[in-house]
């Protein structure tokens, strides 16, 4: 279809005639009449207010009218939510609803349903990409356990953390535990576990199975490895002291530096402002020996020197 014959369909699928289209936008019967006969086209100016009329995209004038798949929706982009709203709705669909409504809310032309609608879109791409989240977790479960690098194993924390930031504590800790009963004897089981208890607050639990991890005979990860969550759940406890010697066991060619930023910000919540001071220098040091961008990685820790100095 040209777009003077999307006119037309369109003009008919809203009821109008086309006087009354005229004067929405402000031209004579006549006018529309020769759009629609393609003898003359729409001036550029009228698009916006065009697409608005019939509550589609300025796209849609000149790809033609799409096909509804629920009719009884009075806009294109009311539909185009639906069809993404769908369980089959994809990546795709997303796009085409989002643009829609984006473009009403930019020519300011929306109203509440839109802004309502908008919103509600944008909250069923969070739950679909939960789902898609999920998904790929499982997969990175599956495909992982023959070789067992780190991968696969961050793969397990990250879907504990993944849970416990959704709110389900619970289903974090059936997780966990799974895996503990699957291989008692593995150091990271535990730690993981842990991790899960500690997201729903059950701080003692979490540090028998640190305990647990501690002593394990685990040929495949040194107890290190374990030394910064022991580290961070004393902390928690308000056993300091002993939260110290577990950060310092933290190997010194270790890649991650938490240890380092939990150290320092305990040290600022036991008012011991020279040290934790000095911990977020050395953290800055160590930032930038190891090649990251000190505009974008520098930030926090200076805020913090700044804010524990004027406490």
């Amino acid at each position: 279809m040209t777009m003077n014959e999307n006119i037309k369909t369109l003009r008919l699928q809203k009821r109008l005639s086309q006087e009354a289209l005229g004067e929405l936008l402000g031209v004579s019967a006549q006018a529309v009449s020769k759009w629609e006969q393609g003898i003359t086209s729409p001036d550029i100016s009228l698009l916006p207010a065009l697409a608005e009329c019939f509550g589609v995209t300025i796209d849609s004038l000149f790809q033609g009218v799409p096909k509804r798949k629920y009719p009884g929706y009075g806009t294109e982009r009311m539909e185009l939510y639906a069809i993404y709203e769908d369980e089959n709705g994809t990546d795709e669909d997303f796009r085409r609803a989002e643009e829609a409504y984006r473009e009403v809310i930019m020519t300011g032309k929306a109203n509440i349903q839109d802004y309502l609608d908008y919103a509600a879109l944008h909250r069923i791409r969070m739950y679909k990409d939960r789902e898609l989240a999920m998904r790929y977790y499982r997969r990175a479960l599956e495909e992982g356990k023959e070789q067992r690098g780190d991968s696969w194993f961050a793969a397990h924390r990250d879907l504990v953390q993944y849970l416990i930031a959704l709110g389900r504590t619970e289903d974090a800790i059936a997780e966990s535990r799974k895996w503990c009963e699957e291989e008692p004897n593995a150091r990271w089981t535990h730690v993981y576990h842990a991790q899960a208890l500690e997201g729903a607050g059950r701080l003692e639990e979490a540090w028998k199975e640190i305990e647990i991890a501690l002593t394990v005979p685990d040929e495949e990860l040194g107890v290190e490895w374990v030394s910064t969550d022991a580290g961070d759940l004393c902390a928690m406890l308000g056993r300091y002291e002993e939260a110290i010697s577990y950060w310092d066991k933290v190997p010194k060619d270790s890649t991650s530096i938490s240890h380092l930023f939990s150290k320092a910000e305990m040290y600022a919540t036991m008012g011991e402002k020279e040290k934790a001071i000095k911990q977020f220098e050395e953290i800055l040091v160590w930032l930038e020996e190891h090649g990251y961008n000190m505009e974008l990685e520098s930030v926090y820790p200076l805020q913090r020197i700044e804010q524990i100095k004027n406490s």
